[in-house]
């Protein structure tokens, strides 16, 4: 297909949109890989969506077509055949041998064209159905959104639990292939494998921000999309939801999907005695489901807008969005649920001559890394090694020999774990404490993958084996029956326990991956997550093992060095990928540690870049070096704590001068915590909400928008000219790669001045930072340019020398 010269957009593009729509076109076309660049404010998002959009509309009318005219050709080739003079072949074959073959082959030729176009003309006409389905119950329950509510609240309470219910026996056993249960699944017509666009964001503000303007496009009525997201966004059961934690929540809604109550056996008078009642999810309705699936799929909706049709509906969001894939156009998703390969099967999401598209991918790199970063902890250890020995000995007279070795094999191996941080003994019913506190001295030491395990005494057990076992019989289902507990202790153990406790937990803050809350030690799945990170190549990751004073306190953490790895997947599978960002540069960080690391082909590689569209006059950079009483602004991590009382004065002269809104971004939620403190103590908040109200990025994302509406709430009323109150705007205190610091558009009064206050460096002594900078200075290439001249000279100067290069790609010679 030849790319338009014109598309389809709310309004007249400016030329550095067109000519971004135009590459991605092309791009998506050809099958390249993309690299986009295009500054906040240029309509970045909206050219995403036109270009893309405007490629699939082409796409899926030019395959009907081709389809169409094949079969046209192919019919007229057998008319040609059958009013043709016989004559011998070239082989001296009979005619009608020759007729035969060619028959034969035609006809499974229209049969194959024949069964795809039916799948595209039964797809349309079961979507325009099924958009007049939605549109007749939409109509009829008009006037009935109020009660369905008051329904959604009475269903909620009426299959609310205040606990877990304990498992029966008979659920609890690992059972042997030919007793295992297999799912049920309902006979379903062939689906159409039609292309989709798989579009992700790294938060859920910026993927409902990119839902909003698909919505205002030209192709927000037409298109067939889906917002996918975790249970801890997507679940209306409080039963659920007020766990917190998406570990927990997890395996608690698959609990309940396994719930149901019999009736086998009967009273002394014949009547049928039921087994206890186990809690089973209210909103788990299959036909429910489909209903609210097929809502979803004809009306563009965010995440916000599918739960309260959810709630309408008294079906689950979750299974609806998961369910709506197959027919949906495009599927908008979070960087787990699309990087990490374990959620993205789970989902269904398929990468398989599909488009991709990763927005605010400048930071992708170090995204993939923290999605496949894991820490687990020495309590954490201890405890699931405790409930493991626990299932092992109430049910090892029911289990077969063929799953009794598998969990032997897995204590055996969280033994070594633990005694590789310092944690010897074995724990017990009778005497178990979190963490088994033996005194050893606090060090780090940095293994390969393979070396760890043959340190740690595992290297003989097959890591492969365990993790299909556990993921399998659902092992970390079945020992969360088994609650960790902890003997009485003397004062001085319980105090231990207590600094290693503290010590775990800070830790566990610290290494948290992007989207994900804290881990729980009462579950099985970060062992597994740890362990398939243990099947990963030597070059590609380190175990980091962390031995503190308290063994309790310390951990394991691997950690992914190099990010291209895991996206093979993404550069073999998709028919094209596209990273775009307000600022991609250097893009020889996504050249060659991301798609040349993947096995991607330079030539395969596009790179389109675009300038601002704002004038320079209307923008003013400044850098400070001095503040308000001629003090150095060095906000070093040895000198910044000694310049908040600097920092304090001087945002407190800019809150005089600067009307609106005024956001200050700081290097770290540490530091920020710190200086608000400082300033509470020292009375400098009323200094400065003398003129601005203050606000600090909030600690959960789900109150985001609240802090956001709120801020843009006081700088409307306190800007009015009718406002008496002395204010003029209001403050945002915010974190250099934090929740509010890419994504949000803080438009003309909400950001009339934007303030970074040092620069987040790293520690230049973590282990982590140096085992990824000698990673990067042995494995990088770096690349020069030169002409075939000089490149001829260079071969000749460096014959005898190792440092040659070969470059296969010779569009590198210019």
């Amino acid at each position: 297909m030849e790319v338009p010269e014109v598309f389809r957009f709310p309004f007249e593009p400016y030329p550095i949109q067109l000519d971004f729509m135009k590459n991605l076109y092309q791009c998506i076309e050809q099958g390249k890989l993309g690299i986009f660049e295009s500054p906040t404010g240029t309509g970045k998002s909206l050219s995403l969506i036109c270009g893309t959009l405007s490629w699939l509309t082409d796409h899926d009318q030019h395959k009907k077509l081709q389809l169409e005219q094949k079969l046209n050709i192919l019919k007229k080739a057998d008319e040609l055949e059958v009013t043709s003079k016989p004559s011998a072949n070239e082989l001296g074959e009979p005619r009608w041998f020759t007729l035969a073959t060619k028959n034969v082959r035609n006809s499974h030729e229209q049969r194959r064209i024949m069964s795809e176009l039916n799948k595209i003309l039964q797809q349309e006409e079961r979507i325009k159905k099924l958009k007049q389905r939605v549109q007749n119950i939409s109509s009829n329950a008009l006037n009935n959104s109020e009660s369905e509510l008051h329904v959604f609240a009475a269903n909620t309470k009426k299959y609310q639990t205040s606990e877990l219910v304990t498992l029966e026996d008979d659920d609890m056993l690992i059972k042997d292939d030919s007793d295992e249960e297999l799912p049920v699944e309902e006979p379903c017509e062939e689906m159409l494998d039609d292309t989709k666009i798989i579009f992700a964001s790294r938060t859920h503000s910026q993927i409902s921000q990119f839902v909003r303007e698909v919505k205002k496009s030209p192709f927000g009525d037409g298109i067939r999309l889906i917002s996918l997201a975790s249970r801890q966004q997507l679940c209306i059961n409080e039963d659920i939801t007020s766990l917190k934690n998406s570990t927990l929540m997890n395996e608690r809604c698959l609990e309940m999907q396994k719930n149901r109550s019999s009736s086998t056996s009967k009273t002394d008078d014949g009547r049928p005695l039921k087994k206890a009642k186990k809690s089973s999810c209210p909103f788990r309705d299959h036909k429910r489901i489909q209903l609210l699936r097929d809502i979803s799929v004809t009306e563009v909706a965010d995440i916000e807008s599918l739960i309260l049709s959810g709630k309408k509906q008294n079906a689950c969001p979750y299974y609806a969005a998961r369910t709506a894939i197959s027919d949906a156009q495009l599927i908008v998703v979070p960087y787990a649920t699309l990087l990490k390969k374990n959620t993205r099967e789970s989902c269904g999401l398929k990468l398989h001559n599909n488009v991709i598209i990763i927005d605010e991918a400048h930071n992708l790199l170090d995204a993939i890394s923290s999605l496949h970063t894991i820490c687990i902890w020495g309590h954490q250890i201890s405890q699931v090694h405790w409930q493991l020995l626990q299932y092992h000995q109430r049910y090892n007279a029911c289990l077969s020999a063929k799953n009794v070795l598998p969990i032997k094999q897995l204590l055996f191996f969280l033994s070594c774990l633990m005694k590789s941080l310092g944690m010897h003994g074995k724990p017990s019913e009778h005497n178990h404490q979190v963490g088994l506190e033996v005194e050893c001295k606090g060090d780090e030491k940095m293994y390969e993958c393979s070396k760890f395990c043959v340190e740690a005494g595992f290297d003989h057990i097959n890591i492969h084996a365990l993790v299909e076992f556990c993921e399998k019989t659902k092992l970390p289902q079945k020992l969360l029956n088994f609650k960790p507990v902890t003997a009485e202790v003397t004062p001085i153990g319980a105090f231990k326990t207590f600094i290693g406790k503290l010590q775990s937990d800070r830790v566990q803050k610290d290494c948290a991956p992007i989207g994900e809350t804290d881990w729980k030690g009462t579950s099985l799945m970060p062992i597994l997550e740890f362990m398939r990170c243990l099947r990963n190549s030597d070059q590609d990751g380190r175990v980091l093992c962390v031995k503190k004073v308290l063994p309790s306190g310390g951990y394991l953490k691997y950690l992914l060095l190099n990010p291209g790895a895991l996206f093979k997947d993404f550069v073999n599978e998709p028919r094209a990928v596209i990273v775009a960002g307000g600022t991609m540069q250097p893009n020889s960080e996504f050249r060659f540690q991301l798609f040349g690391a993947a096995g991607s082909a330079q030539s395969r590689i596009m790179t389109f870049s675009c300038d601002h569209i704002i004038p320079p006059d209307h923008v003013l950079p400044l850098v400070l070096t001095r503040g308000p009483s001629n003090k150095e602004l060095d906000f070093s991590w040895a000198n910044r704590s000694n310049l908040l009382d600097e920092l304090a004065n001087f945002l407190s002269n800019i809150n005089q001068v600067v009307s609106g809104g005024v956001v200050c971004f700081l290097p770290s939620y540490d530091f920020e915590r710190q200086v608000f403190e400082h300033w509470i103590r020292n009375n400098y908040i009323s200094k400065l909400e003398n003129r601005k109200k203050l606000f600090r990025e909030p600690k959960e994302a789900k109150d985001v928008e609240h802090v956001l509406s709120e801020y843009a709430r006081s700088i409307r009323q306190f800007t009015n000219p009718s406002s008496k109150c002395g204010k003029n705007g209001a403050m945002l205190l915010c974190v250099v790669g934090g929740k509010l610091s890419e994504g949000i558009n803080f438009s003309d009064d909400l950001a009339r001045c934007v303030v970074v206050v040092g620069l987040p460096y790293a520690n230049s002594q973590a282990a982590t930072l140096k085992e990824k900078i000698d990673y990067l200075d042995n494995n990088t290439v770096c690349y020069i340019l030169l002409t075939k001249q000089e490149f001829a000279m260079f071969l000749r100067a460096t014959a005898n020398r190792t440092v040659i290069r070969y470059f296969r790609n010779s569009n590198l010679l210019h």
